[in-house]
């Protein structure tokens, strides 16, 4: 039912961001870089759980184009994206059924938080004149998958920005949720919690 798209580069974040990632019946998980920066980390007990590792040449730019490559081979009904340096907050998968079922078919924008205290997104739209990048992240994106109207992401450093810009919903499509749904750079909350 929803397919989780991770690129990698081959960090040892990478586990921990799998570790965070609550699986239910049908979902899946695309793990995406170079087979050489896998290799090290795929663990059987993550491919019996519904984890694929897909070789896409590195396109360094942010895993965006490992992004691309990833969408078109998911078979979830809902994406959800992660980096492999940050992690999901707990219960992220059951905000995820939630936003299903109370706005189905419509892409969700959930929140994430920074080690700093920071969460994005800061105003519950991104469209119009005032557009700018820096509201939006790629972990707080939650979206069908509907090929018709999933954008590309681009390759430069706002490319989840031109993700959303390129998508083919309408503005008043998107839900704003206030719930944390992902944690950016874990190691570092990990270091706050534990001070």
């Amino acid at each position: 039912m929803v397919s989780y798209i991770l690129p990698t580069l081959g960090r040892p974040g990478l586990i921990a961001a799998l570790d965070s990632i609550e699986l239910w019946p049908g979902d899946e998980v695309l793990v995406i870089g170079e087979m050489h920066a896998l290799n090290p980390y795929i663990r059987s007990s993550d491919v019996e759980r519904g984890v694929r590792f897909l070789h896409c040449p590195r396109g360094n730019d942010w895993g965006h184009s490992e992004r691309n490559f990833a969408q078109a081979h998911a078979k979830g009904r809902y994406l959800a994206n992660l980096d492999d340096d940050d992690v999901f907050a707990p219960g992220a998968r059951a905000l995820m059924a939630d936003a299903m079922a109370t706005t189905p078919d419509r892409p969700v924008i959930f929140r994430m938080k920074y080690p700093n205290g920071m969460t994005l997104w800061y105003r519950s739209h991104f469209f119009g004149e005032e557009t700018t990048g820096g509201n939006v992240g790629t972990p707080m994106m939650f979206f069908p998958n509907d090929r018709t109207k999933l954008g590309t992401w681009g390759h430069g450093y706002m490319g989840d920005f031109d993700f959303l810009r390129s998508c083919k919903w309408r503005p008043e499509d998107y839900v704003w949720r206030g719930e944390v749904i992902a944690l950016i750079g874990f190691d570092q909350h990990a270091e706050r919690s534990a001070s």
